[in-house]
């Protein structure tokens, strides 16, 4: 056989294969796609899948879907009912008398979030193994937001005729696959204040496995600056997202693993109202959930770098606390429980019924909550808490009543700072001179008082105490303290 032939044999196999792995890869992908919509509606209560079309092709496919996010029901969403009070309508005498044979009127009654958000989309998928001839995959997929005449020209006066949102999503054939977001960057006025707002555009990226067993993202936002016509300047500066976390156990809530964020800057100027101004460098924030021996240890960390207003300063910031020794399986049954619970009786019933099974197991592990610090950083000195609170020997019966956890609880507390800032906490709230002479006279006098019963430890300008609470009773610096 002459190599021509060969090759024209190639090309045929291939010309009668591809169309076959496409056609059959464009199958596998919207059961998947279907799968994963249904997916996302059963796992909260919010989300209801209202219409989903597929038309499948060789080559390529369109998905249409519309989603409902009911919010009605959303903690914190419903305005409550007020009834308009009889002396807010008290009529008067003339329509009292013409009204008094006519039937009741139902009360006012507030308005209420009642009308669902719907979310139209339309998936145009590319099939693999070339999708798009872009690389190997499963499918390559552009989603476009579905928006009304309206929408489209109020993005239209921020975008102009650039795409308002570009998302992108490649599947692969194990199952894993990334999703790429971005918003491109923008100048605008606003119409009804005349702001001027310049946004840099923000990019996503989020990668996740077969099964949606782990993910990580990464996020990007260059900054935003919003200017008043009257001296007043709000800007942020770049924001940064990384993540990577892991499923704890398959088909649970439970994820751990790290993640971080961090502002470079937020600030505000007010010409006209100085006091109003402020500036925030370096604010932080990670997250890090870890197991070992089906104990889990969650930390979660807050920090800033300098923060200046109305003449003061603060440097240094920190809050960091976490959870130690939560059980594994216990907090999975919890935190997946609870995302799928939202008002819903029933499932409240039964979330409270779970917890009623978990909670010994949970506390025969001794659960700690941790203060790893509270500190900030002032012209006057530092002052810093750390500390811990944990059940110690608490049982079933304990986890029934409460009070029983009581003297099974110990804790401590960790108090130090300076002796100018405490003196400055003392006087705070006083405006008046003498006032506040006052008060720091009284502060000083219990200072010394403390320090001598030895409930203060001075170390130069450094004053520390160190707070228990155990078995039942509470000492400072090791002594028993009662007032």
């Amino acid at each position: 056989m002459s190599k021509s032939i060969k090759l024209i044999a190639v090309v045929v196999v291939l010309a009668v294969a591809y169309p076959a792995a496409a056609w059959y890869t464009g199958k596998s992908v919207e059961a998947k796609l279907a799968e994963s919509s249904m997916n996302q509606a059963k796992s909260s209560p919010y989300v209801k899948v209202v219409k989903q079309e597929y038309q499948r092709g060789i080559f390529t496919s369109v998905q249409d879907t519309t989603l409902e996010l009911n919010l009605t029901n959303f903690p914190g969403m419903q305005k409550p009912d007020f009834p308009v009070s009889d002396a807010a309508e008290q009529p008067s005498t003339d329509t009292a008398v013409a009204a008094a044979d006519a039937p009741p009127a139902e009360p006012v009654v507030a308005e209420k979030v009642s009308k669902p958000i719907q979310i139209h989309f339309i998936n145009r998928i590319q099939h693999g193994p070339l999708p798009a001839f872009r690389g190997y995959g499963a499918a390559l997929i552009k989603t476009e937001l579905v928006l009304d005449a309206e929408s489209k020209a109020q993005l239209a006066k921020v975008f102009g005729t650039a795409n308002p949102l570009e998302i992108t999503s490649r599947l692969n054939y194990g199952g894993s696959g990334r999703v790429s977001i971005s918003s491109p960057a923008f100048n605008t006025v606003m119409e009804k204040d005349k702001e001027k707002v310049t946004w840099q555009g923000l990019s996503l990226e989020i990668g996740f496995e077969k099964d949606y067993k782990a993910f990580n993202v990464v996020m990007n936002a260059p900054g935003l600056t919003v200017d008043g016509l009257e001296g007043q300047s709000f800007k942020m500066g770049a924001v940064s997202l990384t993540g990577e976390v892991t499923q704890a156990y398959p088909g649970t809530n439970l994820y751990l693993g790290k993640t971080g964020a961090t502002i470079a800057n937020i600030s505000y100027m007010d010409k006209v109202d100085a006091k109003k101004s402020f500036n925030l460098d370096q604010l932080k924030l990670s997250t890090d959930a870890s197991m070992k021996d089906e104990l889990v240890d969650i930390a979660v960390r807050l920090g800033g770098g300098k923060l200046s207003f109305d003449q003061q300063e603060f440097s240094d910031f920190h809050y960091d606390y976490g959870l130690k020794r939560i059980h594994g399986p216990s907090l999975a049954k919890i935190s997946t429980a609870y995302s799928g619970a939202g008002v819903d009786p029933e499932k409240l019933a039964a979330l409270k019924a779970l917890w009623d099974e978990v909670a010994p197991l949970i506390l025969q592990k001794e659960p700690e909550l941790v203060l790893e610090r509270l500190s900030v950083v002032t012209t006057e000195g530092e002052a810093k808490l750390s500390g811990s609170a944990k059940l110690v020997g608490a049982t079933a019966a304990d986890a029934a009543n409460p009070m029983m956890l009581l003297p099974k609880l110990q804790s401590n507390l960790d108090v130090t700072l300076t002796e100018a800032l405490l003196a400055k906490l003392g006087g705070a709230r006083q405006k008046d001179p003498e006032m506040q002479k006052a008060a720091l006279d009284a502060m000083n006098q219990q200072i010394q008082a403390f320090e001598g019963q030895g409930y203060i430890t001075r170390s130069g300008k450094l004053l520390s105490s160190k707070i228990e609470w155990k078995q039942g009773q509470l000492t400072v610096n090791g002594k028993p303290f009662s007032r």
